[in-house]
Formats: structure tokens, sequence, C-alpha cells
């Protein structure tokens, strides 16, 4: 991690595009308040995330990694790359162990899903809370 007192050190990197890309990019930057450095760099950084997480799912669909695996290679929190994954509707390993040892503490912690209680089907009949 850099010092907070000392600045980032930026690389400079280019890209060529053609006349109406350049044109739909003065377009998009002109009703904005930003430069157009500071929307491309950010436009980058997403996209390189976005292309993070599809490699991690790419990986996770193959079983190379198990969802924590996949999770640390997309830099997410295994609950948010299994909604990425539910997202976009990527099904979901059905051995316990492809989500890493996270599934076991959480069984510690809550129990075994055979302990668990299912949650009442919608209008299902719920007993009646006393008026004291």
């Amino acid at each position: 991690m850099s010092n907070p007192s000392t600045p980032t050190k930026r690389i400079t990197k280019s890209i060529r595009l053609t006349s109406e890309e350049a044109a739909d990019l003065a377009q998009l930057v002109a009703g904005t308040a930003y430069a157009e450095a500071a929307l491309l760099r950010q436009w980058v950084l997403t996209g390189m995330q976005q292309f993070r997480v599809a490699e991690a799912i790419r990986a996770y669909q193959e079983g190379a990694v198990d969802a924590s695996q996949a999770a640390a290679q997309a830099r997410l929190p295994v609950a948010v790359f299994i909604d990425e994954l539910a997202a976009r509707r990527v099904a979901l390993l059905e051995q316990p162990e492809a989500f890493g040892p996270g599934l076991g503490a959480l069984r510690a912690v809550f129990g075994a899903a055979s302990t668990v209680e299912e949650p009442d089907p919608v209008g299902a009949h719920r007993p009646s809370r006393t008026q004291g």
C-alpha cells in the first residue's frame, strides 16, 4: 500500500480510436463535468473488474477453481461473487465442498442444512400473537 502523503505514480497508456469512436467519446464527455482522461480511466477500471469477474466465472464453470477461489480471483467477497453467478444465471455446483472452507464455518455456526427450518410458504398458517 502506498503512503498517503506520497502521490501514487501513474503510468500513461494510449489507445487508438476510429474517428467515429473519438466523436462518440467526445459527445459522451461533453455533457459531463468530468475530464476526458478521468472518465477514460474510470471506464478502463470498470472494464478490468468486469473482465476479472467474467474470467473467474469461466474458471469456476470449468471446475478449475471453487467458488471461494473464483471470488478471490474476481476480487470479490464470496457472497457478492455468488450474487454475480445468480445475476448471470450460472448454476452453482452441487458439491458443498466447492464453496471452499467458508461453508464449513457457516455450518458450524448455523448447524447443518438438515436442521435449518424452511421458511413458511406465502399464505401458510402462522401462530397468532396474543395481545396483552
